[in-house]
């Protein structure tokens, strides 16, 4: 366990300016390009005077006024809009740190036999086991947890931020922002999805830390060539006529699970389902949506990809003891 411990220190030292920094800033960006858009407007609700007039559908009116005659209407589309605003934010993060842990991985194994460090670590009483494991467990669980914390933090941020300036301009922070009754339940779902997030990247990890084992040079070329190759020669055989894998079965639940599964995943689509309403409903069907949680956990493909991960790992192990040296 202590040696565990040490060894994912070890990966987040070396690796904190991606694990850490890289999704810090991400957040810091998006909390700067929010207030630049406020400021933006505030400085042309001044433009168009002292009380920041402006015709809507032809009234004249302020900000004052339309805050303090708020509707159920306009209520609902702020709800939307701070769903839409936390599923986006959490879309950006896991684009940027899924980036950041292909490479990650890809890199993992093969860059020790490459400077051959490799030969130091494996004079130290720990086992490649435990070496390999500590680096998928960094990539499946640890970061993406530290990703998401970053996130709420980031997201917290945004709301006190646009409560501030609803309070500025004599509205209720509590009617517009905190009351919405589909942010609660959306935070709840997307803590839900998240391990089956976990469950969906192990088969990326699996195969791009095998990869990093296996090849000699190039990682990148023979992580993505061969399962787009392997693709193309299904649709060729299939041409001619002899039976093959579905198409859809081998790119989309197989090939793009392989390469994309630290990026995107399974659990995306429920959560943006929730978040944007299927992009026509404002109120969420909450019960519809958890029944797609579970049925997430049930699906068969979420496990068996999870497991071929699992395997795929333990071959990392194996040509992991069998190689000094790229």
């Amino acid at each position: 366990m202590n040696n565990m411990i040490w060894l994912v220190k070890r990966e987040f030292w070396e690796h904190r300016g991606g694990f850490f920094w890289a999704p810090f800033w991400t957040g810091v960006a998006v909390l700067a390009l929010t207030l630049l858009g406020l400021l933006a407007g505030e400085v042309g609700l001044m433009v168009h005077g002292a009380h920041g007039t402006f015709e809507v559908n032809g009234v004249t009116t302020n900000l004052q006024e339309m805050l303090a005659h708020v509707g159920p209407q306009q209520v609902e589309q702020v709800a939307k809009a701070l769903a839409g605003s936390l599923y986006s934010l959490d879309a950006v993060l896991t684009l940027v740190i899924g980036i950041v842990l292909f490479f990650y991985l890809l890199g993992a194994l093969y860059d020790d036999r490459r400077d051959r460090s490799v030969l130091f670590w494996k004079s130290l009483p720990v086992s490649d086991a435990a070496t390999v494991t500590s680096k998928a467990l960094m990539a499946v669980v640890l970061i993406p947890l530290l990703v998401f914390a970053i996130f709420l933090c980031t997201w917290l941020l945004l709301m006190l931020v646009m409560s501030a300036v609803v309070l500025l301009h004599g509205g209720s922070p509590w009617q517009l922002i905190w009351g919405q009754s589909n942010l609660l339940p959306l935070l709840t779902l997307q803590i839900a999805a998240l391990p089956a997030q976990m469950l969906s990247s192990l088969l990326t990890a699996g195969w791009l830390l095998l990869c990093s084992a296996v090849v000699r040079s190039k990682p990148f070329l023979w992580a993505v060539l061969i399962p787009i190759l392997v693709g193309i020669a299904n649709g060729w055989i299939g041409l001619m006529g002899v039976p093959t894998v579905s198409s859809h079965l081998l790119w989309a639940e197989g090939i793009k699970r392989l390469l994309l599964g630290t990026i995107v995943g399974p659990a995306n689509t429920i959560v943006a389902e929730a978040a944007f309403g299927r992009y026509h409903r404002v109120v969420v069907d909450w019960s519809t949506t958890w029944h797609g949680v579970v049925d997430l956990y049930a699906t068969p493909g979420l496990w068996i990809g999870a497991v071929v991960g699992i395997a795929l790992i333990a071959g990392a192990v194996w040509f992991r003891r069998r190689s000094s040296e790229a």
